[in-house]
Formats: C-alpha cells, sequence, structure tokens
C-alpha cells in the first residue's frame, strides 16, 4: 500500500535544519508501516517498541545522557546507530514517558542522527504527564483517504482522470461504485488489506470490530480513572450527531456539561474526533472568526463510523449511490478528504457556516479557503439542493465569488457554482 506521506518523509530526511519527528494520528492508521517502508532507504534502521520489549525502558533512565543511551541502544540492538546513515524508531513511545523527554535533546546533542517517534493515542499519555514536547516537528497521519485507496486497488489510471477533472461517463459510475466500498470499508488499512486479500465484508466487520474494541481499550488504559465511561460515551455519541450542531446533553442527558467537554478534548487530541468548527467566513484565515461554542464533530474514519451505526451491508451494496440514502456519511466522507489533504505539519481544521435568524435557519456544510478566498461547499443531492443556503451566503458575503457543491454529479461548472463528484474533492485541495 502506497502512502502520500512517504515523500514528506524523504523531504524530511535531506531537511537542513532537520530536528527529531513526531509522527501523530489514531491507532492503528498505518504510522509504524509507513516508517518501517522508509527505513528501507537507510544503511541502518533500529526499531525499538517500547510496547513489546519492555526492557528497553531501562536504557532511557531518569537522568538524560544521550551519548551514553545511544551507545547502550547500539550494544543492545547490535545495529550501527551513524549519524547520517541509521534511522532511530521509537515505536508505541506512549508506554515510555521519559522517552519523550529524551525526543527534544536529540537535536541538541546528536542532530545528525535521524529519529522519528511514534504511538499510539499518545496524546493520552501527554495529557497525564502535563508537559509539551519541544524541539520536535509533527506528522499527522490519518487512514487513507481515497486517492490512496485508489492507488491500494491498483486503480491509478482512475486517480488520474480525477485529479485532471477529467472522467467519463464510464469512469464515473466505476469510481462510485469504488467510493460505495470506501464508504463503508474505511481508510484503516488492516481493514483495506483484508478487503484486497480476500473479498469478505465478514472478514473486514470483525477487524472493524476488533478496532474499535482496540480503541475502548486504549480509553481505559489512557485516560484518567474518572474520565473513562465518559470517553466511550462520546466516542459512541459522535456518529449519532453527524451532521449536526455537537450537543453535550445528547451524549448524555443525566451528566453534567465538563466531564463530556474533557472526554470530547481527549478523543480530538489523540486524532480520534475532528471538530468542525463555526465561523462568520468574512475574513481569511478563518479560524480568525471561529466560534468554539458551536462546532460539529466528525470521527477519524468512517468506516467505523458506519461499523458504530449498525450499517446494513445488504442494503448498502445494492442501494444506488444517492446522497438522500447515505445521509450524514456524505458529510463524514468530506470532513475526512478535507483532513487528509490537509497540511500534514500540523492538525487539520475544519469549518462550517450557520446563520440562525427569527425568520429562518440557513447552514453552509463546511467553508474553505483556497487561495485566501472564501468558498461556501455544500454537500448535496440534487442540483437545487441547498441552494438557498448558499443565496443567504453570498447575500451576507460579497467577497465570495463562487461556491461548491458535492454530489453524485460529474465534474460540472455553471455561474457562480462549481460541481465535484464525492469522489473528487483531491482535485479541489491539490
Amino acid at each position: 500500500m502506497r502512502r502520500n506521506h512517504l515523500s514528506f518523509l524523504r523531504q524530511w530526511k535531506n531537511d537542513l535544519i532537520r530536528v527529531p519527528l513526531m509522527i501523530r494520528g489514531a491507532r492503528q492508521v498505518g504510522k509504524s508501516w509507513l516508517v518501517n517502508v522508509f527505513g528501507k532507504e537507510f544503511e541502518h534502521f533500529v526499531t525499538i517498541n517500547f510496547e513489546k520489549d519492555k526492557r528497553v525502558h531501562s536504557l532511557f533512565p531518569e537522568h538524560i545522557d544521550i551519548s551514553k543511551t545511544i551507545e547502550t541502544l547500539q550494544a543492545y540492538t547490535q545495529i550501527p546507530i551513524k549519524p547520517g546513515n541509521t534511522l532511530l524508531f521509537l515505536d508505541e513511545i506512549q508506554e515510555c514517558p521519559n522517552a519523550l523527554r529524551y525526543l527534544r535533546y536529540f537535536k541538541e546533542e546528536f542532530s545528525e542522527l535521524h529519529v522519528i517517534a511514534a504511538g499510539s493515542l499518545i496524546e493520552f499519555t501527554l495529557e497525564k504527564l502535563g508537559m509539551a514536547v519541544g524541539r520536535i516537528d509533527s506528522l499527522f497521519l490519518y487512514p487513507l483517504s481515497f486517492m490512496e485507496f485508489l492507488d491500494a486497488m491498483e486503480r491509478e489510471d482512475l486517480k488520474e482522470f480525477v485529479v485532471r477533472q477529467n472522467v467519463d461517463a464510464a469512469s464515473h459510475e466505476v469510481l462510485l461504485e469504488l467510493l460505495k466500498s470506501y464508504m463503508w470499508l474505511g481508510g484503516m488499512p488492516a481493514v483495506v488489506d483484508t478487503w484486497i486479500t480476500h473479498r469478505d465484508a465478514r472478514l473486514c466487520q470483525r477487524i472493524q470490530d476488533r478496532i474499535i474494541g482496540n480503541y475502548e481499550d486504549d480509553f481505559q488504559k489512557y485516560a484518567k480513572s474518572h474520565q473513562i465511561e465518559m470517553v466511550g460515551n462520546v466516542f459512541r455519541s459522535v456518529g449519532t450527531q453527524l451532521g449536526k450542531k455537537f450537543q453535550y446533553t445528547n451524549v448524555d442527558r443525566d451528566a453534567k456539561t465538563y466531564p463530556i467537554k474533557q472526554g470530547l478534548h481527549l478523543l480530538i487530541k489523540a486524532g480520534v474526533a475532528h471538530c468542525c468548527f463555526h465561523t462568520s467566513g468574512h475574513v481569511y484565515p478563518l479560524n480568525a472568526e471561529m466560534n468554539e461554542r458551536k462546532f460539529k464533530v466528525f470521527l477519524f474514519d468512517i468506516g467505523i463510523v458506519n461499523r458504530l451505526l449498525g450499517l446494513d451491508m445488504a442494503a448498502w451494496t445494492t442501494t444506488p449511490m444517492q446522497l438522500n440514502y447515505l445521509g450524514a456519511s456524505a458529510e463524514q466522507l468530506v470532513a475526512q478528504e478535507f483532513i487528509a489533504y490537509s497540511t500534514p505539519t500540523r492538525p487539520a481544521e475544519l469549518f462550517y457556516w450557520h446563520n440562525e435568524t427569527k425568520s429562518g435557519n440557513a447552514e453552509v456544510d463546511f467553508i474553505s479557503a483556497k487561495n485566501k478566498m472564501i468558498i461556501p461547499i455544500e454537500v448535496k443531492s440534487g442540483v437545487k439542493g441547498g441552494m438557498k443556503s448558499l443565496a443567504t451566503f453570498f447575500q451576507t458575503h460579497p467577497k465570495s465569488t463562487y461556491a461548491v457543491k458535492i454530489s453524485e454529479r460529474p465534474f460540472d461548472k455553471h455561474g457562480q457554482l462549481e460541481e465535484i463528484p464525492l469522489y473528487g474533492l483531491a482535485s479541489f485541495v491539490s
């Protein structure tokens, strides 16, 4: 499976001001796999897995001596650790909090050594320690995008058509069918690999169930004792609130707001959930007019969302690709695609617009900025769907000159509206 972030790692390798890199992302999105592929491009590759090998924890004592640690790691692994020729990979680093503290000193004392760290829900550990890691760069990794899914399915030809926005009618139908598969499989590498190997939906759903169980186990392991139950409740509530303004009372009507907020906060920091904040949409950057009290929430993977919601696979596979059936899953798809194609060195940002008045409500599903131009984006099924909200937006935002509608329809442009098919968001953000 090819991942687009491999090109980023190659740039990092040759960066003149390189610092240690921490790969962040939700559990099982492919962090270790990506680094292991990248490690083959070095003369020497040293992997330390703090979860599998508890003995190695003792090589990272409270007193930090980078030179001594390098010496002992070299002796322990029997692999040369040579600056410039070796990649040192500290995997599942959240299992060894002391090792997290070491990262900032590699740059100061061993700057030529290539060091990458990764871990599952690492932000939970950072939250517990009450610490921030300085003097490192971050790479945020997410589940496979639809473009990466096409690569995995060996349909690079279709990928090129999408990027160029040059899709004929027959290819359009093929892409919609592939997208339908992607929307229930999601982008978790283990699920996609199982589908490619076995083409068995039941096996894929078992993998999804296993991933969900692993997440719930992680909540018990990393969240503080009084947060565990609420983190799980928020996790399962997100799917039922897709596409809507998130309401704390819908998580647990009998619970106080604060613990629900804390549970959501941990899921967001861990990359399991993503907030889409309300913005007035008048100025760039969009977060300048963000309202942190109004937001929608999406999960990290559409396949996991649909599994949590009990997707009926029989009905799904026999129903045409229409948004009136997809419902909020279509918004989850668009949110996930925006996140996948965002700047990899910082957390993704999502925005929407909502105008509440006495005479009525108008809501635009997403607000994006391209070349500093603010663009309203609607996820709709018909040509007329959502035009009232867009008309209201244009009336109050004279600087915005065109909008995007995402649906099952092919690429098209007419007037102020650009139409992009559900599978084509990569062409918009590129």
